[in-house]
């Protein structure tokens, strides 16, 4: 019975990874000068929905020295332009099984800070089986950096996964560490390096876009208690975009701002503020879903 629950969850992930990937080469399809975040992401959006999954997380469309965790809202004016870094970063669940895969492009063409993250990428993904040290994932990363001449972010990670859970157990760093947990048979890592021309440390900006359900509170606010039931019923418990309250409240931007302040402050959500590099430097990030066996499946690529 083990060996068959195993089975299903492995074929839940490979469905989740196989449309990840089906819509991150969608999604890039669309990244060219003069077009709209906003655009990218709802179709991005939309598509995977359209094959059957649902969005673990918000598309994140993050610029240049932006890190992670930017989603446009509805109003977003940002385009893209011929020389930006482009990451795309894209989550995909299949009745709470994640794939998570990333990618950056550069509109006027791929350089060596782009090359580097992703031979770190293809390197890293290399080594991985049950019971290879999860420190290694570092020792490749950082060698390759420095091969190259530029810096991992170093507070950013790998990560593990589990069925509606984005970020669980331990965390898989790209520098070198002295970690003893190992890779796990029958259990899913996102690996996911970022290199940058800049110091290497990314810090917290004040713009905030992505939230996430940690627990219900007492709340006078009708709309508050409306955003607590989305995020734990509809939305899982994974992250949810500023964005997505607003399609689905279909009220205004005060009240939606008004109550999310509030529930933060309750800790009824968790907050996801937008990361940017400390020296405002470009940095890049790649990301592949790998469902570790004897023979690991890279589910996203």
């Amino acid at each position: 019975m083990f060996s068959l629950e195993i089975d299903e969850i492995k074929e839940k992930y490979i469905e989740s990874g196989k449309i990840a990937a089906k819509v991150r080469n969608f999604g890039l399809k669309l990244i060219k000068p003069g077009v709209k975040l906003v655009e990218i992401a709802e179709a991005i959006e939309s598509e995977i929905i359209n094959n059957g999954a649902l969005p673990a997380f918000p598309v994140n469309i993050s610029l240049n020295s932006i890190a992670a965790h930017y989603t446009p809202s509805l109003d977003d004016k940002t385009i893209i332009s011929e020389n930006d870094y482009v990451k795309l970063d894209i989550g995909v669940h299949v009745d709470g099984y994640i794939a998570d895969t990333a990618v950056t492009i550069k509109p006027s063409g791929k350089d060596k800070l782009i090359e580097c993250v992703e031979k770190i990428l293809e390197e890293s993904i290399k080594i991985i089986k049950p019971g290879v040290l999860i420190s290694e994932i570092g020792n490749i990363a950082e060698s390759i950096a420095e091969k190259y001449g530029y810096n991992i972010v170093r507070n950013l990670t790998g990560h593990c996964l589990e069925r509606y859970n984005l970020h669980t157990g331990f965390t898989i760093p790209n520098i070198r560490n002295n970690s003893t947990h190992v890779f796990e048979t029958g259990k899913a890592y996102a690996i996911e390096p970022f290199c940058t021309s800049g110091k290497g440390y990314i810090k917290d900006s004040s713009e905030l876009l992505i939230f996430c359900w940690k627990k219900n509170t007492a709340t006078r606010l009708y709309e508050a208690r409306k955003i607590l039931e989305l995020s734990k019923e509809k939305y899982k418990g994974l992250p949810f975009a500023k964005r997505w309250l607003e399609k689905d409240l279909k009220i205004n931007k005060f009240l939606i701002e008004t109550s999310l302040r509030q529930l933060i402050s309750s800790g009824a959500l968790h907050p996801y503020y937008v990361l940017k590099e400390i020296s405002n430097s470009s940095v890049v990030q790649a990301e592949h879903t790998v469902f570790v066996e004897e023979k690991p499946i890279i589910i996203t690529l």
